[in-house]
This record gives C-alpha cells, structure tokens and sequence, in this order.
C-alpha cells in the first residue's frame, strides 16, 4: 500500500540543505516491517543520515463474505409513508439494513469483494418462510445467513402460540441454513412502541427469549438489536409502532456489522 510520512527534521548544516529518502514517501510498501534511510546533505557536501521502520499490517479480510440478509420487512427495509395515518409502507433498499452492512463492509475489507443480498418480504411469516429461503439460498449460494424473522408470526398471531409460531418458522430457516454449511447468524426482534401495528414489548422479550435458546441449539451467532435500538425507541421506530426509521435502520445495520466482524473477520 502507498504509505506517506513526514520528512524528517533537520538541523545545522550550512546553507540549503536537501533530504532524500529511499524509499520515498508516497510509495508502496509491502505488508510487514520495511527500513527506510534518510540522508540530509548540505551546501559543503556534507552528509547526515537517520533510519526508522514502516509498519504495514495486512489488510482486513473476512472467513466469508457471500452474505444472504434473510426476513420480512424489516430485513426489506419498509417504513412508513408519511401523512397515510400509519397504514402505507414504501420501501427503500438503500436505507435498509443489508443496504447499510454492505457498505460498512466493503469499506472495511477493501482486499475482498463481499456481497450482501437483500432477501426481505413484508408481510412474510416465519413459520411459512421455508420454501422461499431455499429458492434463496439455491439463487445466492451464500455462505453466511442473517436471519431476521417472527415479527409478523406474533403481529398477525394470538398468545403464545404466536410466539410458538415465531419459535419453530426461525428453527426451521437456521436448520436449512446448517445444513448447507453457512454461517448463521440470528438476530433477536427489534423493541416496538405504541402504534398501530404495535407488539406489546413483553411478547417481543419473550419470543427473543426463546430465538436465543434457538440460536444456541444451531450453533449460530444470535445478535441482540433489541438493547440497542431500545435506548432511543422514538428515533428508532417508526409512528406505526413496528416498521424503522431510516436512523433505526442504519443502527441496525451496525450491530449486525459488529457481530459479523467480531465473528467472521480472520485475527
């Protein structure tokens, strides 16, 4: 990589008095420890020499960098439009958050080409997800999973079986996704507040009880969103109670970021 670095200082010497230094700033410098000489030479020809080391450590590198975002729309990256009393959804990739950790990643591991692929649908209930995930999984060939599901089991559901639905659709997604060797990770269910499509924070604690459990069997990586997008739930979440805001959307994209690099990236 090039490596700039400030000529060295230099003192005495009579006159104009030039520095050349090999190998010169600016230039590409190999990975590990490189010597580099500085000599100062002044108007009689005399001559004064200094040394140091340039350290160039590797660049980041990832186990695995084809990876699926899987989920409603949450994973989608739905919001509300504004001024239809919290019942129109839009879309928008590019503030969702696949959209979000793409980006965190390419400009972190700037020596691989990692692809992230948005496989979001609003409306979609875990328990009845598995048919689209292998059509999926078939087209992407990734060989690591996001999972974000259930949402919608405990929206459109009752009691604890709505809960039981969310359960057993987020074991089936991470059992197919273990058994095509990916990398899973599960993410807990982002906190909701009051609106109009709200799920009382108690079933959303208790179904993130039960997907750690499920993250624990499959031995994936569960991802708690839920603490961090809690501390500020106005900035987070959207007016209808479940969808994001753009802000939210972007904080989620950098706890999932941070699992995958505490996870996936190569020490």
């Amino acid at each position: 990589m090039a490596v700039t670095y400030p000529s060295p200082d230099q003192r005495g010497g009579q006159g104009n008095v030039s520095i050349a230094c090999a190998p010169e700033s600016g230039a590409t410098f190999p990975v590990g420890s490189t010597r580099v000489e500085c000599v100062a030479t002044d108007a009689l020809n005399r001559t004064g020499s200094c040394e140091f080391q340039v350290a160039v450590d590797p660049p980041y590198r990832l186990k695995r960098t084809r990876i699926m975002a899987y989920g409603d729309s949450l994973t989608e990256g739905q919001s509300v439009v504004p001024g239809t009393d919290n019942v129109l959804l839009q879309s928008n990739p590019d503030a969702a958050y696949p959209a979000v950790l793409s980006r965190l990643l390419s400009e972190r591991y700037t020596d691989q080409r990692v692809v992230v692929t948005n496989r979001g649908k609003g409306g979609e209930q875990a328990f009845v997800g598995l048919a689209r995930f292998i059509d999926s999984f078939r087209a992407d060939l990734p060989d690591a999973v996001v999972l974000l599901e259930g949402s919608n089991d405990l929206y459109r559901g009752q009691g604890p079986g709505a809960i039981a639905d969310a359960e057993a659709g987020v074991s089936e997604l991470a059992a197919e996704a273990r058994n095509h060797s990916a990398r899973l990770f599960i993410c807990a269910l982002p906190p909701t507040k009051p609106g109009r499509r709200n799920i009382p924070l108690a079933t959303i604690v208790a179904t993130n009880e039960r997907l750690k459990v499920v993250a624990r069997g499959e031995g994936a990586y569960y991802i708690d969103v839920f603490t961090p997008l809690l501390a500020d739930l106005d900035g987070n979440v959207d007016s209808d109670g479940l969808h994001l805001t753009p802000l939210g959307y972007k904080r989620l994209g950098e706890v999932v970021f941070a699992a995958v690099k505490a996870d996936l990236e190569i020490q």
